[in-house]
């Protein structure tokens, strides 16, 4: 009876057994969460923005606009002074015992850009001598009248200016640098004669149109200030010839060349 008990209860073991590791194997073990994909590097030092912030992308219309330099147009005012030697030097020297003296005037400008310029200067001679009179013979004949003889042209001028780019210096301003120049133009000439004892009709004032051409050399001293030398030929036709001592030298050309400094003030 007691080896027929033993069978029955391995029976019953192994049954509760079977009951208690069946269930548990018949369940699989749930995934374990997946770990966020790492995130990609950012450089060193540079901090990353945040996802619910956006920033707009820049558009060119939200960059600012570069201005655009014209030439520039600076005016400028000059005094000057120098010396005038004119064509008709017989018919001068008859009057006045010299043919040249010294000028004074003065004008003003624009400079357009770094080239061009465009001038009008007015310059005044002035001397005093004695009417003569053209003997048959060709001898001049002192008469004792003094007279007083004025040229003053008006010259308006356009020109080039040599001027190179400019280039800094060590402590960091632009070099001032010698500037050549050339130009011409056209203008008008007054010439009057008067005597104090003189009638009317033997006093003369004429006017008459010139054209020159000029050269020279700019002294800058500072942005502003500057000087220059300058050489100017004017031509005057038919301002003498018709009567007098210039008809008997045959001289007619009223005009010659001038030799002058200037001081300029740029603005």
């Amino acid at each position: 009876m007691t080896a027929r008990r033993l069978p029955a209860r391995l029976l019953v073991l192994g049954f509760a057994l079977g009951l208690a590791v069946g269930p548990a194997s018949a369940q699989e073990p749930a995934p374990a969460p997946s770990a966020p994909p790492p995130a990609a590097p950012t450089p060193a030092g540079e901090p990353r923005a945040p996802e619910d912030v956006t920033t707009p992308d820049a558009t060119p219309d939200d960059m600012p606009t570069p201005r655009k330099r014209g030439p520039g147009i600076r005016p400028r005012v000059f005094g000057l002074v120098g010396f005038q030697s004119f064509t008709a030097a017989d018919s001068f020297s008859a009057v006045l015992d010299t043919s040249s003296g010294v000028v004074f005037g003065g004008g003003g400008g624009l400079l357009l850009g770094r080239h061009l310029f465009v001038d009008v200067s007015v310059s005044s001679f002035s001397a005093d001598g004695s009417r003569v009179f053209i003997a048959d013979g060709g001898e001049v004949v002192d008469l004792g009248i003094a007279t007083e003889v004025t040229v003053r042209p008006i010259d308006i001028s356009v020109g080039w200016r040599f001027a190179s780019a400019p280039r800094l210096g060590p402590n960091g301003k632009a070099r001032l640098r010698p500037v050549p120049y050339g130009g011409g133009g056209f203008g008008f000439q007054q010439y009057t004669e008067t005597s104090e004892f003189a009638s009317a009709e033997d006093d003369v004032s004429e006017t008459h149109g010139s054209y020159h051409v000029l050269g020279g050399l700019e002294l800058p001293f500072s942005r502003h200030l500057g000087a220059t030398a300058e050489v100017l030929y004017r031509w005057v036709p038919d301002g003498l010839g018709t009567g007098g001592v210039s008809s008997f030298y045959d001289e007619t050309d009223l005009g010659g060349a001038q030799v002058r400094v200037k001081v300029v003030f740029t603005f």
